[in-house]
């Protein structure tokens, strides 16, 4: 799912023109300094069973942070993220996606270890797929 979601979000033109390529699973790399950037996280991943046992779905959540030195850009990508994938519900890489939706958003900043002070707007999305 991992990288088809990716995938996803690499091939919508408005997104993309935000970020580039700077997406990534787990964390921003270090070395990269440019920005804006989307850090992904996947935060859970459950498993659908019906009466005759595993249905093959899986309701993952995964969390969207979406960094920038401006407030208005962090924003304006994870506006740009949550119109790329709303509703999304198409196979992907071999991954059939039934649904994602937008479950919370959230706005936070932090100070990097080079006292680099940056926003980060947070998009908490439920991910309904196959295994």
């Amino acid at each position: 799912m991992e990288e088809a979601f990716i995938g996803i979000l690499l091939a919508d033109s408005g997104l993309s023109a935000l970020v580039s390529t700077r997406m990534s699973w787990g964390k921003r790399p270090q070395n990269q300094s440019d920005l804006p950037a989307v850090v992904l996280y996947r935060i859970t991943g459950m498993r659908d069973y019906n009466l005759d046992g595993a249905s093959g779905l899986v309701d993952s959540t995964v969390q969207c942070d979406c960094y920038a030195e401006t407030y208005s850009s962090a924003k304006a990508t994870a506006r740009a993220l949550m119109t790329a994938i709303n509703a999304y519900d198409q196979t992907s890489s071999g991954v059939a996606f039934q649904r994602i939706s937008i479950d919370s958003e959230r706005d936070t900043n932090e100070t990097e270890s080079n006292g680099r002070y940056l926003f980060r707007c947070s998009v908490d999305l439920s991910i309904w797929h196959d295994e």
